[in-house]
């Protein structure tokens, strides 16, 4: 039975992940200026790959028993990584962060109809609400004008109910007692070598030493390594629904660097969504720690 300390360490770890996707995030945009998403893509695997190993190598982490969840990494950031930075290509970056915010209540609902995970009907009501919330937040325009839907806002949809399936099963690997550190080193070093071995096979693959600049690297690092880690060790701690509803905290870190660094703006919708994710993941918090 997990004690009310654990629960609270579960809870900081998985919001240092919200954090570091919403850098990542940023970072990301940042680096799509000067390299094309392909090449960008196989530096950031790179770079996680190579931050997760020496994490894992320094707190000697590394076991052999669960390369066999490797195959995990191909969901995400395999697949789901790759579809909505294709898919940012093709539409504009509030549609792609609105759908992302949508990953939360695919994780509650897949839980519940793969392996009937508990949802309240109160958890279920402030993870609408924080969708909600998220959705204000990233949207710049008035949400009532609505939001056109294309080809790009398919692939970043896909691509985020991918990354809701590798966490609904991650949860329930991380659940046995499996390393973290090694478990997201197999993931990462299947999802690398199956990405370059593609685009290979393909002739779309190229790689040179000046793409490895601080951007690329800590865009990788950040969004594909270390917000993975605190997550799936975030998950030891706190159930499926609750992490689910804590991942509505990423549109506001994203937000937040997105003014400080690249200098955008936010309106009142905006602020109203940042109160609605405060205040839902606040409370939920407080129901499943109770």
């Amino acid at each position: 039975m997990k004690s009310y300390t654990d629960e609270r360490k579960g809870i900081l770890l998985t919001i240092m992940a919200t954090l570091c996707w919403g850098g990542g995030m940023v970072l990301s945009k940042r680096s799509l200026s000067s390299a094309d998403e392909n090449s960008l893509f196989v530096v950031q695997l790179i770079s996680a790959w190579i931050c997760i190993l020496i994490v894992t190598l320094i707190g000697g982490k590394l076991s052999i028993r669960e390369w066999k969840y490797g195959w995990l990494g191909i969901l995400e950031p395999g697949i789901a990584f790759y579809l909505v930075l294709v898919g940012l290509g093709r539409t504009s970056a509030i549609n792609a962060t609105i759908l992302q915010s949508m990953e939360g209540l695919m994780i509650i609902g897949l839980s519940f109809l793969f392996f009937r995970g508990r949802a309240s009907s109160r958890t279920l009501f402030w993870g609408a609400l924080s969708t909600i919330g998220a959705i204000l937040v990233t949207t710049k325009e008035n949400i009532l004008t609505g939001v056109s839907i294309n080809s790009g806002d398919y692939l970043v949809l896909l691509g985020t109910l991918f990354a809701a399936i590798y966490v609904t099963l991650s949860s329930r690997i991380v659940g046995e007692k499996n390393r973290a550190e090694s478990l997201l080193f197999w993931q990462l070093s299947c999802c690398t070598v199956l990405v370059i071995g593609s685009l290979m096979l393909t002739g779309k693959f190229s790689l040179h030493v000046d793409q490895f600049n601080v951007y690329s690297v800590s865009s990788g690092s950040l969004a594909y390594g270390i917000s993975f880690y605190f997550y799936l060790m975030g998950m030891k701690y706190i159930p499926t629904s609750l992490s689910a509803i804590l991942l509505c905290l990423t549109p506001i870190f994203g937000v937040f660097f997105s003014v400080l660094f690249l200098s955008e703006t936010i309106n009142a919708q905006n602020i109203v969504g940042f109160a609605m994710i405060l205040v839902s993941s606040v409370l939920v918090t407080r129901d499943c720690v109770a």
